[in-house]
């Protein structure tokens, strides 16, 4: 359900004029336990799961800006561990959904984290990266684009890159 965009459809409905009340209730409990289920969905140990798996998917949390900004340090856990697995499936996957999205991740690691810019250059995932600009799915060459982007211009200057 939140994969196919019901939290979105929910706050539509809530914001329309309804005379029912119970109706008003019923989409509040609705976005309620949507919104428990994202946080249960979003939790750090279930991405870490994911990515030590080696192949990734378009899971809530990867697009979910409260989950990079609560987890973000944990990503330096055993010395950046979960980056360096990131890294890795960018040179060892040839699925292009795991591909894109593991550049999505490096991205908004790069810009939630303080140190994410300096970090991922130290950990030369932008030679990986930018051997995915030339990728034959385009999905995949839209999120190497925003990793590369946000790489060279930092979080300050990259705020405003949208994926």
């Amino acid at each position: 359900m939140v994969d196919l965009g019901l939290p979105q459809i929910v706050q539509s409905l809530k914001a329309q004029a309804w005379s029912d009340e119970d109706l008003l209730d019923a989409l509040s409990q609705l976005e309620e336990g949507l919104r428990d289920n994202i946080k249960r969905l979003s939790s750090f140990d279930k991405y870490k799961q994911e990515v030590l798996r080696g192949h990734l998917d378009w899971s809530p949390m990867h697009k979910d800006p409260i989950f990079w900004r609560e987890n973000i340090m944990s990503f330096e856990e055993n010395n950046f561990q979960i980056l360096r697995v990131l890294i890795t499936i960018l040179d060892s996957s040839s699925d292009p959904r795991t591909l894109a999205v593991a550049c999505f991740d490096l991205s908004q690691f790069i810009q939630c984290h303080p140190a994410g810019r300096v970090i991922v250059a130290d950990l030369k995932a932008k030679e990986r990266v930018m051997k995915l600009l030339n990728h034959e799915n385009a999905e995949v060459t839209k999120n190497a684009l925003l990793c590369i982007q946000r790489l060279f211009l930092g979080a300050k200057y990259a705020s405003f890159l949208q994926a």
